[in-house]
């Protein structure tokens, strides 16, 4: 695995050469297989699964768009300051 001589950034292939998406270069390959060795291969299986946000549920956390207005119009109007 090559990495970006500007930025850092993981180098892609493209067009028989790799590309680095940060700053839209193009290197050469080079032959040393080296630079290609897979290290590691991490295997998953099915039991593993991303957590699930649901909106629905933060729902009942928020005011209702009638009270939000309520609530900048008397602090907008400057009533609901005391200072």
């Amino acid at each position: 695995m090559r990495f970006c001589e500007k930025c850092n950034n993981i180098l892609l292939p493209r067009n028989k050469k790799l590309y680095c998406q940060a700053c839209d270069e193009e290197f050469d390959l080079t032959n040393n297989k080296d630079d290609y060795k897979i290290i590691k291969k991490i295997r998953h299986n099915d039991a593993e699964t991303a957590p699930i946000v649901l909106r629905e549920r933060f729902k009942s956390n928020r005011i209702s768009d009638q009270d939000r207005k309520a609530h900048e119009d008397f602090f907008s109007s400057g009533e609901g300051s005391s200072y």
